[in-house]
C-alpha cells in the first residue's frame, strides 16, 4: 500500500467520523411563508387562515362543551381485546380508539413484552373536527356503542373479524367506526361513516389522527429520540418533522393527496394509510428533555361534502415493526420511513444489494452472524479482480522503487523531465500509482449503506452471535463506568480484533514507501478504525473483521502466486549528449 493509498484511507476514515458527527438530521422548523409554523414558548400562530381544524384543543368544562354531542359524553367504557398471530390489541368504546398494542414477535430491551401505545388512558386514535357552532370535538371524549358481545376474540391465518362502533347525536346524526382484523397481518382496516354531518362540521373537514408517539423499546433513550420523528408521504417524497429542540413546538400542515402519515421510533412505526384521496396532512411534535421523549401527532385530513348526507372514508392502520420486507409488501412506499442515508448513493446499495442478499441467505440460514460472514465472503469474491490488480500493481510499484529513486536523483533539477520519465515507467510497467485506493473507494458506499442497514434493520435486533448478544448494538464485553473521549464507555471485542486484522493486512500488503511516516501509519490507521467501530453495531464490526480476514488470506495467496516474471523490467533512460560536449566538438572541427 503506497503513500497515496494510506492518505486516501486516512481521509476516508476522517470523513466517516466527521460525516457521522455532523450529518445527523437537524431540527427543521417550518420556514416563514409555508403553510405551517414553528411555535416557540407561548407564542402560537394559526397554521392556516382558513377553516382548518385547530391544533389547540378546548379544555373548558361544562355541559355545553360538546354541543349536540354532549349526550355521548357520559357512559361506561367497554374494552375489547383482539388477538391474532402477530399482536394483541385492546380497543375501547370510549372514543372507539386503540388503547393497547403488544407485539408477539418483538420484545423490549429486557426481552419482555411491552405496550407500544403511549396514551394508555385516552388511547391513540381519534376523529377530530370543529362543529359549525364552534365546539371542538375529539371522539376520545365520547362514548360509542357496539353490538359485539364478546370481549375477547382470537383469530389466526386468513381469518377475519370486524367490530363496529356507533355514536348517535341528539339530532339523529351518526358517526360510525369499524375495524377489520386479519389473523396474519399487522394492518387493520378502518372505515369511518359520517351520517348527516355535512352541514354540522366547520370547513367541511375532519381529521383522523394518531396522537402520543410510541413507547420506547430500547435501553438507550437518547438513541431512540434521535431516531424518532413524524412523517407524511406526499407527491412522491417524504415530508419529515423532527422535534429536536425542546424549546420549540413543531407543526407542519400541508394540503393535497397523501400516501400515508406516520410516527416512528428506532424500530417501530404507527402509520395511517388512506384508501381514497385526502385533503391534506397535519404533523406536530415537541420534545421533553426531562423524560428524553419526543411526542408526535400525525393526522390525515378528509373533506366532508356539505351536500352529501352519508359520507364514508377508509384507511389502514399499521402499528408494527419497521421491517423493510413487511413495509414494502404494503405497496404504499411506507418503507421510505426507513433511514438508509443518501437517496442517491447509500439507499440503492441498501435496497438493491444488501437486503436482497440478506433475504436470500436467510431462506437457508437462520443465524444472521453466519449470514454476515457469508455476505463478507461474497463481497470479497466480487471485488477479487480489483484487489488482485491492485495488489500486483503495488508489488510492481515496490519493485520500481530503486529505479524511481535514481530518476529522482538524476532529474532533481528538472521536474518536467522527471514527471515525463515517471509516466513512461508507469506505462511500460503497466501500473497505476492510485490503483491501491480504487477497491477501497468502491467499497465505501457499501460500507456506509451497511452502517444504515445494521443500525435500522429490525432483523438484526436481539440476534446474537458468539459473545455478541445483539448484532444491532456494540458487542460490549466490559462496561467501563466512565466515558473515554472518541472511544466510549465500554470495550467492544470485534473492533479490537478488526484493528489487529487491519494491522496484519497492512503488514503483508506490498508498499511502494518504506519511510517513517508509512511505518507510523501502520499503527495509526488500525487505532482509528478501533475508535470508530467501538460504538457501531456489532454486525458491522463482524462484517469488516471478516472482510479483512478474507483480504489477508487473499493477499497471502497473491504474494505466493506472483513470480519474478510478473515484475517489470524497465531500464534507465540513456543519457543524451550535453550542450557543452556538442560545443567542444564543433570548435575542434574548426
Amino acid at each position: 500500500m503506497d503513500r497515496n493509498s494510506v492518505i486516501g484511507l486516512v481521509l476516508i476514515g476522517l470523513i466517516m467520523i466527521v460525516w457521522m458527527r455532523f450529518m445527523a438530521p437537524e431540527p427543521q422548523p417550518v420556514q416563514d411563508g409555508s403553510p405551517g409554523v414553528a411555535v416557540t414558548g407561548e407564542e402560537r400562530t394559526p397554521a392556516s387562515s382558513g377553516p382548518a381544524v385547530p391544533a389547540v384543543r378546548d379544555t373548558a368544562d361544562g355541559n355545553g362543551r360538546y354541543g349536540e354531542f354532549s349526550a355521548s359524553a357520559e357512559g361506561r367504557e367497554q374494552l375489547f381485546t383482539i388477538e391474532n398471530d402477530l399482536f394483541t390489541a385492546v380497543f375501547s368504546s370510549r372514543g372507539a380508539t386503540l388503547k393497547s398494542m403488544v407485539l408477539k414477535e418483538h420484545l423490549d430491551s429486557e426481552r419482555e413484552e411491552f405496550d407500544l401505545i403511549k396514551n394508555v388512558d385516552s388511547g391513540a386514535l381519534s376523529l377530530f373536527f370543529l362543529t359549525s357552532d364552534g365546539k371542538r370535538i375529539d371522539t376520545r371524549d365520547l362514548y360509542f356503542t357496539t353490538p359485539v358481545k364478546n370481549r375477547e376474540v382470537t383469530i389466526s391465518g386468513d381469518q377475519t373479524f370486524s367490530i363496529a362502533y356507533t355514536l348517535q347525536t341528539a339530532s339523529g346524526r351518526k358517526i360510525g367506526i369499524t375495524y377489520t382484523f386479519t389473523g396474519d397481518s399487522y394492518a387493520i382496516g378502518c372505515d369511518v361513516l359520517m351520517d348527516g354531518l355535512g352541514d354540522a362540521i366547520a370547513g367541511n373537514e375532519f381529521q383522523v389522527e394518531w396522537e402520543g408517539g410510541l413507547v420506547h423499546s430500547e435501553k438507550n433513550d437518547q438513541e431512540e429520540v434521535q431516531n424518532s420523528w413524524a412523517a407524511a408521504y406526499m407527491g412522491g417524497g417524504m415530508m419529515k418533522l423532527d422535534a429536536a429542540d425542546p424549546a420549540k413546538t413543531y407543526r407542519e400542515e400541508q394540503s393535497g393527496v397523501a400516501g400515508w402519515v406516520a410516527v416512528r421510533t428506532k424500530y417501530f412505526v404507527a402509520s395511517m394509510i388512506p384508501s381514497s384521496s385526502t385533503g391534506g396532512v397535519y404533523l406536530s411534535g415537541e420534545s421533553n428533555a426531562e423524560k428524553t421523549f419526543e411526542d408526535y401527532t400525525a393526522a390525515l385530513k378528509f373533506e366532508l361534502p356539505s351536500g352529501e348526507k352519508t359520507h364514508r372514508e377508509s384507511f389502514s392502520l399499521y402499528v408494527g415493526p419497521i421491517d423493510y420486507n413487511v413495509l414494502h409488501d404494503l405497496g404504499v412506499n411506507l418503507e421510505k420511513i426507513m433511514d438508509f442515508g443518501w437517496d442517491w448513493l447509500t439507499r440503492p446499495f441498501a435496497e438493491y444489494v444488501i437486503l436482497p442478499i440478506f433475504n436470500l441467505l436467510n431462506t437457508f440460514i437462520d443465524n444472521y452472524g453466519l449470514i454476515i460472514i457469508i455476505f463478507a465472503l461474497l463481497i470479497k469474491l466480487v471485488t477479487y479482480p480489483l484487489t488482485m490488480a491492485s495488489t500486483k500493481s503495488m508489488k510492481k510499484m515496490s519493485a520500481l522503487q530503486p529505479l524511481m529513486k535514481e530518476l529522482q536523483e538524476k532529474y532533481k533539477d528538472n521536474p518536467a523531465k522527471l514527471q515525463s520519465e515517471l509516466g513512461r515507467i508507469y506505462k511500460e510497467a503497466g501500473v497505476n500509482p492510485l490503483g491501491g485506493c480504487l477497491p477501497v473507494l468502491l467499497q465505501m458506499p457499501l460500507l456506509f449503506a451497511m452502517f444504515y442497514v445494521f443500525r435500522s434493520s429490525i432483523q438484526l435486533r436481539q440476534e446474537g452471535f458468539l459473545w455478541a448478544k445483539d448484532l444491532s448494538l456494540p458487542d460490549s464485553i466490559l462496561d467501563l463506568g466512565f466515558s473515554i473521549p472518541l472511544y466510549g464507555d465500554h470495550i467492544a471485542l470485534f473492533p479490537i480484533l478488526m484493528g489487529g486484522a487491519v494491522y496484519l493486512q497492512q503488514k503483508i500488503t506490498p508498499t511502494a514507501q518504506t519511510n517513517d511516516q508509512m511505518k507510523a501509519m501502520m499503527y495509526i490507521f488500525p487505532v482509528m478504525m478501533l475508535l470508530f467501530f467501538n460504538n457501531l453495531p456489532a454486525g458491522l464490526g463482524l462484517y469488516y473483521l471478516m472482510f479483512n480476514i478474507f483480504s489477508i488470506a487473499q493477499t497471502f495467496y497473491i504474494n505466493k502466486t506472483t513470480s519474478s516474471e510478473d515484475m517489470p523490467d524497465i531500464s534507465m533512460p540513456k543519457s543524451s549528449p550535453s550542450k557543452a560536449s556538442k560545443k567542444k566538438k564543433g570548435t575542434k572541427k574548426r
